[in-house]
């Protein structure tokens, strides 16, 4: 009898970082320069929101065109289910989106 062991789900965004590396580093990129424009114009925020919102269907369906799909097969041997491979990497890099949102908005607001 085999024990089929779930994953908790630290380690599962932990494992991300090795599947999800071009999602999270285009994501940072486009959050960078977002960021960067929030800093000096604070009421720039809910335009950054909705470009993030938009550009993640755009890397979504680039991450699968460009990608292996022997690999997904890997990370699914190793108990990450699809929608997991394919969903954490987007949650998370949205979570630090809006988190560096916050932050710059407020030293945005601070400074001008």
């Amino acid at each position: 009898m085999s024990v089929s062991i779930k994953m908790e789900l630290l380690s599962k965004i932990k494992l991300s970082r090795l599947y999800g590396k071009v999602i999270y580093v285009t994501s940072a990129i486009l959050s960078v320069a977002m960021a960067a424009l929030v800093i000096f114009s604070p009421l720039a925020i809910p335009v950054c929101v909705i470009i993030k919102m938009l550009s993640m269907p755009v890397i979504y369906y680039l991450n699968l065109q460009l990608s292996n799909e022997s690999v997904l097969y890997f990370y699914l041997n190793l108990g990450i289910s699809k929608r997991e491979y394919h969903l954490i990497p987007f949650i998370i890099e949205f979570c630090v989106f809006m988190l560096l949102m916050v932050i710059t908005g407020a030293i945005g607001y601070v400074i001008w």
